[in-house]
């Protein structure tokens, strides 16, 4: 397999750039909503324009729609912690239903092609549902758990990630998925399995040093790291799937040397909703 040096510093760099600003917004919830907001619009408007790149006298539209999804998580992340609080007298949930709402009514306004108005309908729903809802879990993690529960979250699918290309690129030979990812190996879903665990293990090590709660047992941090590059994976494979509907290479070209936002967060779409999910049944 061949490796571009001049890519890798490139994804590198910006890598290193934006990480430790990623992982302080953590640290304080408005900050994370504010992080976890401007991500969600980023991203949804990548998906929004890949299923209506045809539709090009309607962006002020396609802008709109992507202020909604945003304007939602905003919205969910100060509603889910009054919630919380005992202060919201509806669930914090129905803000998607509302926004889904509006969102269909306005592109039956607006948009007379009834095929261009499905697809604007579907990418909104997805927009709603697989981008904002399933990020804005850290909303949850991070009041339920605190940051740095968050911030493993986080983490966890960066050092999959990282685990998994080091160790498809030098010992990858057997596809997981030629047809939608042809570069995934399982010789690199095992080693990014392998470095997500001991990376877990050491952070887990750390926090009860310092004596946070809601230690994570050393038997569970297994399952932990096995979901992590089971979700992660197929997160990776349903934006490879949409991105070959769409006929497009990377869902944009905002992050230099890594594509698309929504490139870099297809699997923590999936492994942030996982994550909670598996700290509530674990009684952690």
């Amino acid at each position: 397999m061949g490796v571009n040096k001049k890519d890798i510093f490139i994804r590198s760099l910006s890598g290193f750039i934006i990480g430790p600003v990623v992982v302080l917004s953590f640290l304080l919830y408005p900050t994370l909503i504010g992080l976890v907001t401007t991500i969600v619009m980023l991203a949804s408007f990548e998906f929004i324009e890949m299923a209506s790149q045809e539709l090009k006298d309607k962006n002020v539209f396609k802008l709109f729609m992507t202020l909604l999804v945003g304007t939602a998580s905003l919205i969910y992340g100060f509603a889910i912690e009054a919630e919380y609080q005992g202060i919201l007298p509806f669930e914090a949930e129905t803000i998607f239903f509302l926004a889904f709402f509006v969102l269909s009514f306005s592109v039956l306004l607006n948009i007379k092609d009834i095929r261009m108005a499905k697809k604007l309908i579907s990418a909104g729903a997805i927009s709603l549902l697989y981008i904002s809802f399933f990020l804005s879990n850290f909303f949850m993690l991070h009041i339920n758990y605190g940051s740095s529960m968050a911030i493993l979250a986080l983490t966890s699918v960066w050092m999959y990630d990282a685990a998994a290309y080091f160790f498809g690129l030098n010992f990858g030979k057997h596809k997981i998925s030629p047809t939608f990812s042809p570069k995934k190996s399982w010789e690199g879903f095992i080693g990014g399995i392998f470095g997500t665990y001991v990376y877990i293990f050491l952070f887990e090590m750390i926090r009860n040093y310092l004596n946070f709660k809601n230690i994570i047992n050393p038997f569970y941090m297994i399952f932990f790291a096995i979901m992590v590059g089971v979700f992660d994976t197929v997160g990776d494979l349903i934006e490879s799937i949409f991105k070959r509907h769409y006929n497009v290479k990377d869902s944009s070209d905002i992050l230099p040397g890594h594509g698309g936002l929504l490139d870099r967060i297809d699997g923590l779409l999936m492994v942030t909703p996982m994550w909670y999910f598996l700290l509530r049944i674990f009684w952690i």
